[in-house]
């Protein structure tokens, strides 16, 4: 049985719709042919325009309904399927709205704006859709505290079981000891910790005396499960990255497209 999602929210529901009312702009759009050609400024213009800045303007409204838990207006699903199919559609919309006319001024500013907006918050989307399953999937789902703890354990360990001995042994023991402090470098570079050299230790362990051989197999264990360890909260912290990074391009655009929109209607109707 196939899970419902967001996307395919009631059988496809916002999708539907969103291409409905493009195949019925788009005809519309076809079927007019106003003195001096298409663009904004015509009958067919306006009225995609104002059911463009509708839409964006309900698009906004999604941040407010995800944070009224109360709310009967829909579910938060619903509510995100429509920001997405109907955010594509408004893609398309505008373009008709203005005629496909595009140049350098503030109105094209918007549309920009809008695109950049609306594909960021895709991009988001898509990351929560994907991505915060594998946090919890991260050692059992263990929290980031308890496998610190963990961590520190093994580390107590390894300090217990190198104390006294020879310099062979301590030999394996630096070349995969690490000191664990996430890092921006640390995040930006997947494996950024080696993992153990298997044919490496093997030859290391010939170096190490039969009386000190147990121990060192109990040390490479133990550094294995460190390195993995660590590995595990790096990806952990590189995933929640992604899941904030994106909100620093769609925030300040969705800020910038509802300026930009302002002007661009207020200087529409200036000069109408």
């Amino acid at each position: 049985m196939t899970t419902e999602t967001f996307v395919s929210y009631k059988s496809f529901r916002w999708l539907w719709i969103a291409c409905t009312a493009l195949l019925v702009s788009g005809y519309i759009y076809w079927l007019d042919d106003p003195i001096g050609g298409r663009n904004g400024g015509t009958l067919v213009g306006y009225a995609l325009g104002v059911i463009a800045t509708i839409a964006v303007v309900w698009l906004m409204a999604y941040g407010l309904r995800k944070r009224s838990y109360h709310s009967s207006l829909g579910t938060v699903e619903g509510w995100l399927s429509a920001h997405v199919w109907i955010g594509l559609g408004v893609l398309v919309l505008v373009p008709l709205h203005a005629g496909f006319s595009f140049g350098i001024n503030v109105h094209t500013l918007a549309y920009g704006c809008m695109v950049i907006t609306i594909l960021s918050g895709i991009w988001g989307v898509a990351n929560y859709a994907t991505l915060t399953t594998k946090i919890t999937s991260h050692h059992g789902g263990a929290k980031e505290s308890a496998v610190v703890e963990q961590m520190h354990a093994i580390s107590e360990e390894l300090d217990r079981l190198c104390a006294g001995k020879s310099a062979e042994f301590l030999d394996i023991f630096n070349a995969y000891n690490f000191s664990f402090h996430p890092s921006l470098r640390a995040l930006l570079k997947r494996n950024s910790i080696p993992a153990i050299d298997s044919k490496r230790v093997q030859q290391q362990m010939q170096g190490v005396s039969e009386q000190e051989s147990a121990d060192a197999l109990t040390m490479i264990g133990l550094l294995d499960q460190r390195i993995d360890l660590a590995r595990g909260l790096l990806e952990q912290a590189r995933i929640k990255a992604l899941l904030k990074v994106w909100l620093y391009i769609h925030v300040p655009c969705s800020v910038a497209l509802c300026v930009t929109l302002a002007i661009h209607i207020l200087s529409v109707f200036y000069f109408w």
